[in-house]
């Protein structure tokens, strides 16, 4: 009896092991690589790049050299983001698959109008992955699919590794899907995306597109970025070139490190916030005579960093605050957490523009270079 009982254990197990019913070959999937998202009159044009395996080196076909000869674009049109998805699916003759994309490219007029409903779409659909990166570009998106780069078999890849880089040293604002829908969701976080122009053999990062809720209200540049890294997100930036002390030319300081502490101060329930930032870097270049060797021009020097880091933090603070009138640097995200009092009184979307907000820098130079005779 106990013998058939365990038979029967192990026979009602079996229907466990269901494996993969509704697998897939690969062979038999439009992989999609990288979406664009346009603003149309009929609602979204959305447009996909799609690999040919036979023009990919090493994909047992014959190869070939890559670039826009290697994939396909698809472009369609619709009231929603599905339908103009699923009148792709009528283009192609395999089963369109979303879970391969690397990179999310909107539009700037679509941008500027919104991408709730355009997120709502995606954040619904399974295979749209969170790691993907999210990039605002200039003009249409549609046209960066086309885009000839010869570095990289496929052309996005070529983005996408840019991206990363950039990221990786500091330079860019490390902001993929997953965080772009946390900014959103959280009260006291704008977001912030990249912004890229791709033209024909051409990809240029521009700066960032900053965002009021789901909409995007303003740009900085590549310069006015540097400031937005240290004070909201603690990276590095790019580097700055100084003007030497009483003589022509520029000392160019890279950082190398940074730190950042924030202090809120409550006057009459009003929040006033202080940002301290110290940055340890190098001198990679010098052009002009100026002798750094010597402990006196070298402190001068250093105060000449930190007075010009001071005037360009004041000068984005100033754009983000009257101008574009979004926190960007993510600040009230400080305050709700530290000061949740303060942040529930202070009404910080309507009164972020009037808040003193004073930036103060410390500059440890590590190396000066070193120079060969």
């Amino acid at each position: 009896m106990r013998r058939y009982r365990k038979l029967m254990v192990l026979f009602l197990c079996l229907f466990l092991l269901n494996g993969c019913w509704d697998a897939r070959e690969i062979e038999q999937r439009t992989s999609v690589i990288a979406l664009a998202v346009d603003k149309h009159p009929k609602g979204f044009e959305v447009s996909v790049q799609v690999p040919i395996p036979t023009k990919v080196v090493g994909s047992g076909g014959e190869g070939g050299g890559g670039g826009p000869e290697a994939v396909q674009v698809f472009t369609a049109t619709g009231k929603t983001l599905t339908d103009a998805l699923d009148s792709i699916q009528y283009e192609t003759n395999q089963r369109v698959f979303l879970g391969n994309s690397r990179l999310l490219l909107i539009g700037e007029d679509q941008a500027r109008s919104g991408v709730g409903e355009m997120l709502d779409a995606f954040r619904r659909n399974p295979q749209v992955r969170r790691r993907q990166w999210p990039v605002v570009v200039k003009g249409k998106a549609k046209e960066a699919l086309y885009a000839d780069l010869k570095l990289e078999q496929i052309p996005v890849d070529y983005i996408v590794s840019m991206l990363e880089n950039g990221m990786r040293e500091g330079r860019f604002p490390r902001k993929g899907m997953n965080d772009f829908y946390v900014d959103l969701a959280n009260p006291g976080k704008q977001p912030v995306l990249n912004y890229m122009e791709v033209k024909g053999k051409e990809v240029r990062w521009l700066g960032t597109a900053l965002f009021r809720k789901d909409q995007m209200v303003g740009i900085l540049d590549r310069r006015e970025t540097r400031p937005l890294l240290q004070i909201g997100m603690r990276e590095e930036g790019e580097t700055l070139d100084v003007p030497c002390v009483e003589k022509p030319g520029y000392v160019v300081f890279t950082p190398k490190g940074i730190k950042r502490s924030v202090r809120i101060k409550n006057r009459n329930g009003k929040p006033e916030i202080d940002v301290y930032i110290t940055v340890r870097g190098e001198v990679i270049e010098k052009t002009c005579g100026f002798d750094l060797s010597k402990e006196q021009s070298l402190r001068r020097m250093t105060t000449q960093i930190r007075r010009t880091s001071e005037k360009r933090a004041r000068f984005v603070m100033k754009k983000v605050q009257k101008d574009i009138k979004t926190d960007a640097f993510q600040l009230g995200n400080i305050v709700r957490a530290y000061r949740p009092k303060l942040w529930r009184t202070a009404e910080w979307d309507r009164t972020f523009p009037d808040i003193p907000i004073r930036v103060s820098y410390k500059i440890k130079i590590l190396r000066t270079g070193v120079e060969y005779d």
